[in-house]
């Protein structure tokens, strides 16, 4: 069963400063490459970034792998048409589309590799994404592509909590312990706390 992959890449990122968060460092790697490196390692065989216009910065820190760059010429109406343009490129043969963000350093392809094989032992017909001991739903969620076009209705910044809510019957969470499905970076503190765990 095929599975694609799509790192959302075209935020603003506002809340880190003046800066591009995605390209801030993590042991001397760029988040958006720590990101990528994940999925390239995982069974996802196609990959799809979604970046803003004109992201030259963002596509050198990334390097060269096995994923495609599509840019999002309407990212700042926010997140939606971000997932929207996602999906419209996904490989036609792939059963489900991983929804990941690249702003999460921690994420691993095992991490990656153990949501897919849970999507693939549902038939491809399960909403699955990592689950905390306590409950918390993290990231990669992985949508059959029965969904993609009420993903793809979605407007402005919202990702896909309203239609993952509007179908609990179709969710397979997949426990999991590390924290990392859990940490993104959104601060300059957030990255601070980040590489604190990294070293620790």
């Amino acid at each position: 069963m095929k599975i694609g992959a799509v790192l959302l890449a075209a935020g603003r990122s506002k809340r880190f400063g003046e800066s591009d968060k995605l390209l801030a460092e993590i042991d001397g790697v760029p988040l958006v490459r720590r990101a990528l490196a994940a999925l390239e390692a995982s069974v996802a065989s196609d990959i799809v970034v979604v970046t803003l216009p004109g992201a030259d910065r963002l596509i050198e820190a990334a390097g060269r792998g096995r994923w495609r760059f599509i840019e999002n010429g309407d990212a700042d109406s926010g997140m939606a048409s971000s997932l929207r343009v996602g999906l419209a490129n996904i490989d036609a043969a792939c059963a489900g589309a991983l929804i990941a963000l690249a702003d999460m350093p921690m994420l691993s392809a095992a991490i990656v590799d153990d949501v897919c094989a849970a999507f693939a032992n549902c038939n491809g017909e399960a909403i699955v994404f990592p689950e905390a001991p306590d409950g918390r739903q993290g990231h990669p969620v992985l949508w059959p592509r029965a969904h993609f076009e009420r993903l793809s209705a979605l407007a402005g910044d919202q990702g896909g909590k309203s239609v993952l809510l509007a179908h609990r019957e179709a969710w397979h969470p997949v426990p999991i312990v590390a924290d990392a499905p859990f940490i993104d970076i959104d601060t300059p503190a957030d990255l601070k706390s980040a590489t604190q765990r990294k070293s620790d």
